[in-house]
């Protein structure tokens, strides 16, 4: 399979570009009709890139700053650069069980986690233009192994197959340091999604064990009506819920005032 951008007019040979999806192209030149087969041709795209460096940098930021990473990273972290290439993926489009499936797979090696899901509208792509090799990563997955991975994964048979894309998509690939470790991050410079498979991430052990003890302490608390009940009878009972809580009140604050600590140091 070779890659295409366009196809040329079977009536007075004028090229014609392929968007995604057209099934029919009229010629500007002779008006003809031309029937697109896109199940012989895999069509060669490359998503517009919306974000500039400075935008990709602000993304990578905020998602260091988010739930997930270790505290104050977005402040502490040096990004030591920032580098844009059009990473390549198998887009295909296959009818199944009547209805059409988009799949997304890899079409070079890469660690990039959540590339599978990323969406790629219509609207967004362009026709591969050859300006674009210096930063495009060679495609290295070739045609019949993409189709084994759709049989293996999704069982789409070849027969199923109705329109395979080349796309080329712009991710800007950060490195960044901290606390002597290098890390990699990448930016989808269409979405300003971030993806990193290795990252600072938040240390989890003492909210684990904070929930241990505040668990163990509302349990212990708990039997204190019963005890009052067991020891005293229903007058027991009554003095035992009062203290119980009392009891849940005191034991609250220790726990919120540690959860306070615990959210500002880690």
């Amino acid at each position: 399979m070779t890659t295409a951008t366009q196809i040329l007019c079977h009536q007075c040979s004028a090229p014609l570009p392929v968007e995604q999806g057209m099934q029919l192209i009229v010629c500007e030149y002779c008006e003809a009709t031309n029937a697109v087969d896109k199940s012989r041709v895999v069509l060669s795209f490359a998503v517009r890139q919306t974000l500039r460096d400075d935008e990709a940098q602000a993304a990578l930021r905020r998602w260091m700053a988010g739930n997930d990473t270790v505290k104050e990273l977005d402040r502490k972290a040096t990004i030591e650069s920032l580098t844009l290439q059009l990473f390549p993926v198998w887009q295909v489009r296959a009818d199944v069980d009547g209805a059409e499936k988009v799949v997304l797979e890899p079409a070079a090696a890469t660690s990039i986690a959540g590339v599978k899901q990323l969406k790629i509208p219509a609207a967004d792509l362009e026709p591969f233009d050859a300006t674009l090799d210096d930063i495009a990563v060679e495609a290295t997955v070739p045609y019949n192994a993409m189709q084994s991975w759709l049989q293996r994964d999704y069982q789409i048979a070849p027969a199923q197959i109705r329109e395979t894309s080349l796309v080329h998509l712009p991710l800007f690939i950060a490195k960044y340091t901290f606390q002597g470790e290098r890390y990699t991050a990448v930016v989808d410079a269409a979405s300003g999604q971030v993806f990193a498979s290795l990252f600072p991430e938040k240390w989890e052990l003492p909210y684990v064990g904070l929930a241990l003890v505040a668990f163990v302490l509302n349990f212990l608390i708990a039997f204190i009506p019963l005890f009052g009940y067991l020891t005293g009878g229903p007058a027991g009972f009554i003095g035992a819920m009062l203290f119980y809580l009392v009891a849940v009140v005191v034991a609250a604050i220790p726990i919120f005032a540690a959860a306070t600590i615990i959210s500002a140091r880690v």
